[in-house]
């Protein structure tokens, strides 16, 4: 419920920002996603995200036969690269997706630039290119003086490759002085209209559910194929009562639960909602 209160707060958002003139395409080109929204960063963030699940299908299917680092062999990949960023083209569906987690981007990376950072760099490999990172500096317009900072740091150990834990020991010092903070948080909440506290609250909960959501494995042996297939069925009952019925002496036997754990009282209360809710 909570990550659907989270989702419709951001839609609301995206509403308010999404170029008028485009709202009528079905289909988006690379041109037109750099104007989809009037905040020109979350346009990047959805270009970039983009490239980066291209860029991991790539490395997902490669294969082990061939030599990947034969200069030909990467000539025609930059080639072929440039070819496709050149023809970028996502429906309506895709759009909205991507500028969702792309205003979420926005708003951490403007509140709290150091995490937002850290998090970005824990997707890549252990091992980065420095040209890779110098790359990616495109993606960021607001803050970027991290970023800078970052490839400065890594250009004087004259590598070609780094390791990512050596990036995330720069942001973790927070040393890097923060350029026009205040005034980028006044224009996040003027620029996207934002309750910042609601946001907040909602960012929180969505927390605490995932924490708890975890929690719940527990009680399955972290088998999480069993815990769907428990919850599927339990929310196929007629009842809250059969359901919890149905839970306690198929799982609850099986692995010894304790009925006063907070961890079933969460997973009952959950399907007690879903009860409450089909029933209204």
């Amino acid at each position: 419920m909570e990550k659907d209160n989270l989702k419709n707060f951001l839609q609301s958002i995206l509403k308010k920002i999404t170029n008028n003139s485009l709202i009528k395409n079905e289909l988006f080109s690379g041109k037109e996603i750099l104007e989809y929204t009037d905040i020109y960063q979350i346009n990047l963030f959805i270009l970039k995200n983009i490239f980066v699940e291209w860029e991991q299908s790539i490395e997902k299917n490669k294969s082990s036969y061939f030599n990947y680092d034969n200069e030909e062999v990467r000539c025609i990949y930059r080639e072929y690269s440039n070819i496709l960023s050149k023809n970028i083209s996502i429906n309506n569906n895709q759009i909205n997706d991507l500028a969702i987690d792309a205003i979420q981007d926005y708003i951490l990376l403007i509140l709290k630039p150091y995490e937002f950072f850290t998090k970005e760099f824990e997707k890549f490999e252990n091992k980065i290119s420095i040209k890779k990172i110098k790359i990616r500096k495109k993606y960021y317009k607001i803050n970027d003086s991290i970023y800078s900072h970052i490839i400065d740091k890594m250009k004087t150990k004259n590598k070609k490759n780094i390791n990512k834990t050596e990036i995330l020991t720069v942001l973790k010092s927070n040393q890097i002085e923060l350029i026009d903070h205040e005034k980028n948080i006044a224009m996040l909440k003027t620029k996207l209209d934002l309750d910042l506290e609601k946001y907040l609250n909602l960012i929180q909960n969505k927390k605490t559910i995932s924490s708890q959501s975890t929690d719940i494995l527990e009680l399955f042996g972290n088998n999480e194929k069993e815990l769907n297939q428990a919850i599927e069925s339990a929310k196929s009952k007629d009842d809250f009562k059969s359901s919890s019925e149905f839970l306690i002496k198929n799982y609850g036997e099986k692995y010894n639960w304790d009925l006063n754990d907070r961890k079933l009282s969460f997973l009952l209360k959950d399907i007690y909602r879903h009860h409450k809710s089909s029933s209204s």
